[in-house]
């Protein structure tokens, strides 16, 4: 692992977690097969935020 390597702050994930759910919403109207990834992605972020708690 490289030493620049750094977890991403809560602040951060809250952002991104925000931003996956926007993608999340439209993907379930205009592309479907997309959906289900992003859905995975939310739960992994959730759970990233809920140990960093």
């Amino acid at each position: 692992m490289s030493a620049d390597h750094h977890l991403p702050s809560a602040t951060e994930l809250e952002r991104e977690l925000a931003q996956v759910r926007r993608d999340h919403d439209i993907a379930v109207k205009d592309r479907p097969e997309h959906a289900q990834a992003l859905a995975q992605r939310i739960k992994k972020i959730e759970a990233e935020l809920a140990r960093q708690k």
